[in-house]
């Protein structure tokens, strides 16, 4: 063999290498202790949330897993656990404006209930004890725990004054074309 070939040859492996530790080391920030499987800058809710890529990921809740229809990365970020909490809440309460809406379901609190035992969330309490309530059929407290919410991610419009009566309820429920947080 020439030192032509020789050279390009290790030139090659080099290069592989290097593009495998590169890959390797990238992909640590993920499992490091504390991080829980989150992508460092998740916190904001914004491009990191969806599956875009189409390339499977462990950490992506597809639709089959996430109740709510939508893929994300689990665990939640801060910011989509309190649109989900935030936008369930509507069905239950009165408000001026209202712009997301999810249907409160057993299975949707309990996704959620499932996300705080993998993560830890600045309010973690907070939700907690939101969900606890709901997931014990108890909205007596919706509007306090809308206006929880509505006031972490600094609400300007649309304060809950009142819990909806049943037949308002059902009205709201049936007049909601989609659901989106």
């Amino acid at each position: 063999m020439s030192r032509k070939a020789v050279g390009i040859i290790i030139g090659s492996v080099l290069l592989l290498t290097a593009l495998g530790v590169y890959i390797a080391v990238g992909s640590l920030d993920r499992n490091l202790p504390g991080n829980n499987g989150a992508v460092q800058g998740s916190m904001d809710g914004g491009a990191e949330q969806t599956a875009a890529s189409g390339v499977k990921d462990d950490n992506v809740a597809s639709e089959g897993g996430n109740p709510f229809g939508e893929k994300v990365k689990t665990p939640l970020s801060e910011v989509l656990m309190q649109q989900y909490i935030h936008a369930m809440s509507h069905q239950k309460v009165q408000a001026k404006e209202k712009w997301s809406y999810f249907k409160i379901t057993d299975e949707r609190i309990d996704f959620l209930l499932s996300q705080l035992e993998i993560n830890k969330y600045e309010h973690e309490e907070t939700y907690k004890g939101i969900l606890t309530s709901w997931k014990d059929g108890d909205f007596s407290k919706a509007v306090s725990d809308h206006n929880k919410i509505w006031r972490l991610q600094d609400g300007t419009v649309g304060k809950a004054s009142g819990l909806l009566s049943p037949k308002a309820e059902e009205a709201y429920i049936d007049k909601q074309k989609t659901e989106k947080r």
